[in-house]
């Protein structure tokens, strides 16, 4: 990545780029991982859902080939890392299918700006291309980091 991240935020980021940057040799990897370092070992606060660790695991060990013991590790070096672990609530659930009718938005989408929302989160960080407008009028920034010619080659999952 060659433009300078920014410092002191706190980012949340969704299942595919913790995935990636949790990938070494994952073609996107260089691409996602700084926004990670920078929460893990950096001035930034990494906010990570409850959920996405496990699916984690399963995108990396299924889809991106990680042998099963390394992915093991390498989640359990997450969740042991500053990362916060993050929970939804009943009003983000709510928030979430409220932001998807207002949006005319899927409500997945929907729901982790929800979560951006309820942690202030100032990034989104997402390998998704479509939330430019889920996004225009929020607090929250999204960013996808990885170049717009990569995208169609990678494999992503939803959830």
């Amino acid at each position: 990545m060659t433009e300078s991240l920014p410092t002191e935020v706190t980012v949340l980021t969704d299942v595919n780029v913790l995935a990636i940057a949790l990938t070494d040799d994952h073609p996107a990897h260089d691409d996602v991982y700084p926004w990670i370092q920078n929460a893990i070992d950096g001035p930034n606060v990494l906010l990570v859902f409850d959920y996405y660790p496990l699916r984690a695991q399963y995108l990396m060990t299924s889809n991106f080939g990680v042998d099963a013991v390394a992915a093991r590790n390498a989640i359990r070096s997450l969740v042991r890392s500053p990362a916060r672990i993050v929970s939804a609530t009943e009003t983000t659930l709510l928030e979430a299918y409220e932001i998807s009718a207002e949006k005319n938005h899927d409500v997945y989408d929907s729901f982790i700006v929800a979560l951006a929302r309820a942690y202030d989160a100032d990034y989104l960080i997402t390998t998704d291309s479509d939330f430019d407008d889920l996004c225009d009028d929020d607090d929250v920034k999204y960013v996808n980091p990885i170049p717009t010619e990569k995208r169609e080659k990678l494999t992503l999952i939803d959830g």
